[in-house]
């Protein structure tokens, strides 16, 4: 059976380590040191690591990782043009990794945060890296509002009982943000109480669920009525549809701290 566990890093990243009999993956190394320790008390060979885009905060420790193993280098997979320098298999759209007999990850496009990124999806499973946080999705470095749009309709179109397993803790300042856009949804409010919880806990917040986000994340939510009346306010006139009101909350969101409801 296969287990997935949150190895905190660097502020708020998680790196996400795969485990299968004393084999194990890791999905974005932003440091070395979390994933080292957790081989070395469970004893693991580590076989693979997934990048999901080229920021060093997901991708920091992977030469260090690589210099360590003793004998059985893991292969890396990213995106074209990531890390050049490293012995790195290129994955891409339409690409699938086969990392145990009962595990093969799809490779799905998901431009918008970079316009090289990608998630890997299979087996229940998705990394969608800066894509999709819960109740929340990535700022806009490289791509255009369009595209990252498209990108979490994307994900947002995978089976509701998918686990999903973002790359930082961000779901308590992102349902902050969504309570303001939609104040009588009781189940960002249940959320909200859970996620408190395990955070005074010292717990992650995650994985989350495909059918959890279409419920609290107004990123998927384009289409409900109060999350496109919100958007309209916020922008001073009528916006023309789900990309239009997508983009109103990107740049509302940037600027959106914890202390601050929507107006």
């Amino acid at each position: 059976m296969i287990e997935v566990t949150a190895l905190p890093a660097l502020r708020d990243n998680y790196i996400w380590f795969m485990a299968n009999g004393r084999e194990a993956v890791v999905v974005d190394p932003g440091e070395p040191e979390p994933v080292r320790r957790h081989l070395e008390h469970g004893h693991y060979h580590l076989k693979a690591i997934l990048l999901t885009h080229h920021h060093g905060d997901h991708t920091g420790g992977v030469e260090e990782l690589l210099a360590s193993s003793a004998g059985r280098t893991p292969t890396v997979y990213g995106p074209h043009g990531l890390l050049p320098h490293l012995p790195l298999r290129r994955v891409g759209e339409d690409d699938a990794i086969r990392l145990w007999p009962e595990l093969e990850l799809a490779v799905l496009a998901v431009p918008g945060h970079t316009l090289d990124h990608l998630a890997y999806w299979g087996g229940g499973l998705l990394f969608p890296g800066d894509t999709l946080f819960s109740a929340g999705c990535g700022r806009l470095f490289e791509g255009k509002a369009g595209q990252l749009f498209d990108s979490v309709e994307r994900l947002g179109r995978l089976p509701g009982a998918t686990r999903v397993y973002p790359g930082h803790e961000y779901t308590l300042a992102n349902l902050a943000f969504a309570a303001g856009l939609e104040p009588d949804n009781a189940l960002i409010a249940q959320y909200a109480s859970l996620a408190t919880s395990a955070r005074m806990n010292q717990q992650p917040t995650l994985p989350t669920s495909i059918q959890r986000e279409h419920d609290v994340n107004p990123f998927l939510r384009t289409r409900e009525a109060a999350v496109h009346a919100a958007a309209e306010r916020h922008a001073g006139g009528v916006l023309d549809g789900p990309s239009a009101v997508f983009t109103i909350l990107r740049k509302w969101k940037d600027n959106f701290t914890m202390n601050q409801l929507p107006a």
